[in-house]
């Protein structure tokens, strides 16, 4: 039973995975928020010891195949940003949630550096644009995936 009330996590990635792959206007496609990374974001954060490196791998190989890409790509991607997020969660957590979204900002354009190297490797070029407007809209956001996920990771008594 105690294993039952963690589907609560496999339950947010899969949210975070639906609006991945959720069709928007051309002209929204670049603000997308990347929600696989911050819902991992989050709960790397929170549940430091259940939720780590092989979290991000195996919800970058499902990210990969559902959109599309280059295999390994958004894997990379997560990966790394969660392997510094592991190492600095400690002090991260305990910031105002404006300076946590700072952080998630910093994250998040990594993330889009390495995806942005990949793509650059395929002969594909990103528009400074979408560089950093994922990122940006990642940020506004923040505030308000961090208390979504902290109430129902309250509700669920998660530790």
């Amino acid at each position: 039973m105690s294993q039952l009330k963690y589907l609560v996590i496999y339950l947010s990635l899969l949210a975070a995975l639906v609006l991945m792959i959720l069709p928007l206007p051309d002209w929204a496609q670049i603000y997308r928020p990347n929600w696989m990374a911050l819902v991992l974001i989050y709960w790397s954060m929170a549940l430091p010891k259940r939720v780590g490196l092989w979290f991000a791998f195996f919800s970058g190989i499902i990210l990969d195949t559902s959109l599309g890409t280059l295999l390994g790509q958004h894997t990379l991607a997560l990966v790394l940003i969660i392997a510094i997020n592991m190492n600095f969660y400690q002090r991260i957590r305990v910031l105002a949630l404006a300076q946590q979204a700072i952080y998630v900002f910093v994250l998040l354009l990594i993330n889009q550096v390495v995806v942005a190297w990949v793509e650059g490797f395929l002969g594909r070029s990103t528009p400074l644009l979408a560089f950093f407007g994922a990122p940006f809209v990642g940020m506004l956001i923040w505030p308000w995936v961090f208390v979504v996920l902290r109430d129902i990771r309250r509700k669920a008594a998660l530790r």
